[in-house]
């Protein structure tokens, strides 16, 4: 009797997946603008920082690693009609041997570069390739490119990646909008240097208020404030006087007074800054500070001019400042209790109604001068925080009672 023998071979097949062999730890640098100087479109050359990184080996590795670099920036803009597009490639034709952590950086990416350090001081081998986005395709990008010498508006994905040979690759992206941000417009207080009769104010400490378009970047651009006197017999010009002695900042070797990024608003301190005197004028600019890879630009509002208003002034007390609100009582009113409350108590047939303020004004049972009120109501009370600093803390109307 023949047996047939049936003999099953079982194949295992080992399949391999990729480790995490490296760390590539990547930082990369925000501008407002990107001129085209920042990448050499025929070698990759550049001497502006974008990115910086450092590769080196996990825990447990000792063998030395072959690794691919590469680096891209991807363009998408709608006013260019341009999508996905690379504006340049940097990659690795020969993988680098990674032993001891190596710095890198965009600089380090380019044709004429053929070897960099590691931090143990070891020669490490660049090979590599370099491909630009093609203008002659591009033309739009291109005109737009000439016309400012800047990357025009739209978005651009900055990516870096490392990977090793049987390993996990490891990418870093930095999305990056560009968008004009010139727009600097003051709004409040102040006008023309010819209206400023009618662009009086009634406080020595205003809030200045301003527009701007945002920068793009973190922290956002960063904003500087001058006030100076313009003297009438003295300067020629707002101009004169702005770039003359300034009340804001106090010291002199300053230029300009910090305010900070991102703002639009700014209170004039009640420390550290010259006095704003009752019947003097002053003009007061703004100016918008912009990191760009050909390094930091300015922009410059134009000068507003407005006056403090006179309390010693005789027509103030009138009927008529009264009955039309310009009166510097009544506009200290209108700032504690609000401007309908007071309209509706200087109405005709009204509570108020042809009464004029004597002058007197009493707080906790003590005598103080109208700009006391206006400081009060404008920068609030001040008080020593938990930390041991000067704070304001804002008032607050509990009644209000008319004798």
């Amino acid at each position: 009797m023949i047996k047939n023998i049936w003999v099953s071979i079982a194949i295992l097949c080992s399949i391999v997946h990729p480790q995490d062999r490296i760390e590539f730890d990547v930082n990369f640098t925000s501008y407002v603008s990107y001129y085209l100087s920042i990448v050499d479109l025929n070698t990759g050359e550049s001497s502006v920082p974008i990115f910086n990184s450092t590769l080196s080996k996990v825990q447990g590795e000792t063998n030395t690693i072959p690794v691919d670099i590469a680096f891209q920036i991807i363009v998408n803009s709608d006013v260019l009609g341009v999508y996905n597009e690379s504006l340049i490639n940097l990659t690795t034709d020969t993988p680098i041997q990674l032993n001891d952590p190596i710095n890198i950086s965009n600089m380090d990416l380019n044709l004429n570069t053929k070897t960099i350090y590691d931090t143990g001081g070891n020669a490490v081998e660049l090979d590599l390739s370099f491909t630009a986005i093609d203008f002659d395709q591009a033309g739009n990008m291109f005109n737009a490119i000439v016309q400012s010498g800047k990357l025009p508006p739209g978005s651009y994905t900055f990516v870096v990646t490392a990977t090793p040979e049987n390993g996990n690759p490891v990418t870093h992206e930095e999305v990056i909008q560009i968008a004009s941000a010139n727009y600097l417009q003051l709004i409040s207080p102040g006008g023309t240097l010819a209206d400023t009769n009618i662009n009086e104010i009634y406080t020595s400490y205003p809030v200045f208020q301003w527009e701007s378009d945002p920068c793009l970047i973190p922290g956002g651009c960063e904003f500087s404030i001058r006030v100076a006197e313009f003297i009438p017999n003295y300067h020629s010009s707002v101009e004169e006087a702005i770039n003359s002695q300034t009340r804001l900042p106090l010291d002199q070797g300053s230029g300009w007074e910090e305010v900070g990024s991102g703002l639009t608003l700014f209170n004039y301190p009640v420390t550290n800054a010259g006095d704003l005197e009752s019947g003097h004028i002053y003009g007061w600019q703004i100016k918008k500070d912009m990191p760009t890879t050909a390094g930091e630009e300015a922009v410059y509002s134009d000068i507003l001019v407005f006056k403090v208003k006179d309390f010693m002034d005789s027509s103030a007390g009138s009927e008529e400042n009264v009955s039309s609100g310009s009166d510097p009582t009544v506009v200290a009113l209108k700032t504690l209790i609000g401007d309908d409350v007071v309209n509706n108590l200087l109405t005709q047939g009204a509570t108020l109604y042809g009464f004029t303020p004597n002058g007197i004004i009493s707080l906790n049972g003590n005598t103080i001068d109208i700009s006391d009120l206006q400081e009060l109501s404008t920068q609030g009370i001040s008080e020593i925080d938990s930390s041991g600093n000067e704070v304001y803390r804002p008032i607050q109307i509990l009644s209000t009672r008319v004798e």
